[in-house]
């Protein structure tokens, strides 16, 4: 999952472009809590002072499944919502956004995690730490890139919108009824609709814009504990020289998946492409409603880790 900044600014660009189009009919809040697509569910009830059940699994489901089934099941759920169209349309459009770039660059993460691994073999205990280092790294990158801002100046919880008009229940209802479409699963509407805030208020701890945070509490914990970056690989860098994270030298690199699918593309580029991914797949999905184009002609069911028909799960 490219993070919380990256996917932010992604959808923004995506939404210039639509509008451009005449594309803009929906709710802008919910497409931008839509962006972070199901990330939302890895920060739910996992802080420990939060109560109820936590719904992480939520998040590898969706993940790990079949995108054209899912976006078959978000057309069912729009075809069959009327008091708040544009509010679930507005987050159908965001979670678009966020599988393009999912699907666009995480070959290029996981093949960037195993080469960095070996760069920095005492980094980090288990590969999910060089995978949280490289996407940190790029927020700030990106955030430099699309807007000339560092990365200090940056409040991570405005990547998410606040919950105003109810719209953090609305998508507990929406999830109510896709995963029950999908998987038979019956969760509370109350429950799902926690799964915004709990970002929210994971990235309140996760801001550390001085960088102060990092310095005197985490670093010291891990270093004491030796389980490697377990915490600071969270945190966004203010400086991202250490290493060629968005391969800026045009390195050849693999696709884990397929080792035959090799490319030497920037992060950037794979970045601009996604952009305009997202927008045709957003284009076709709004004309091929009520019940028009399938999911897989659109999505041609390219996973959000492999980028590959059909290959879902993660290496």
């Amino acid at each position: 999952m490219p993070a919380v900044v990256t996917h932010y600014l992604f959808a923004l660009r995506v939404f210039s472009r639509l509008k451009k189009s005449g594309l803009d009919d929906f709710d802008r809040d919910m497409a931008l809590i839509g962006a972070q697509g199901p990330d939302i569910f890895f920060f739910h009830r996992v802080l420990p002072w939060k109560p109820g059940d936590s719904q992480t699994i939520v998040g590898r489901k969706l993940h790990r499944g079949s995108p054209a089934r899912l976006f078959e099941g978000f057309r069912g759920v729009l075809n069959t919502e009327r008091l708040q169209y544009k509010e679930v349309m507005g987050y159908v459009v965001g979670f678009f956004c966020h599988y393009a770039l999912d699907r666009a660059a995480h070959p290029y993460i996981y093949w960037a995690q195993e080469k960095l691994s070996e760069d920095d073999p005492d980094y980090g205990t288990k590969p999910i730490q060089y995978h949280f280092r490289i996407e940190s790294a790029l927020d700030t990158m990106i955030l430099r890139r699309e807007t000339g801002r560092l990365i200090s100046s940056f409040h991570l919880m405005s990547a998410l919108p606040r919950d105003s008009g109810g719209r953090y229940r609305m998508v507990g209802r929406l999830y109510n009824d896709l995963l029950f479409r999908l998987y038979g699963m019956r969760i509370p509407v109350e429950l799902l609709a926690l799964a915004p805030g709990d970002m929210r208020h994971a990235l309140f701890f996760l801001n550390d814009r001085g960088m102060l945070r990092q310095r005197l509490l985490f670093r010291p914990i891990e270093k004491l504990v030796r389980k490697g970056h377990f915490a600071s690989s969270l945190m966004r860098p203010q400086d991202t020289s250490d290493w060629d994270y968005a391969n800026e030298a045009h390195k050849e690199w693999s696709n884990p998946y397929d080792s035959l699918q090799k490319s030497t593309d920037s992060f950037y580029r794979l970045y601009d492409d996604a952009v305009a991914e997202a927008a045709d797949m957003i284009t076709e999905f709004v004309a091929s409603l009520p019940m028009g184009k399938s999911m897989q002609e659109i999505t041609q069911d390219r996973g959000f880790s492999s980028d590959l028909p059909g290959v879902y799960d993660e290496v």
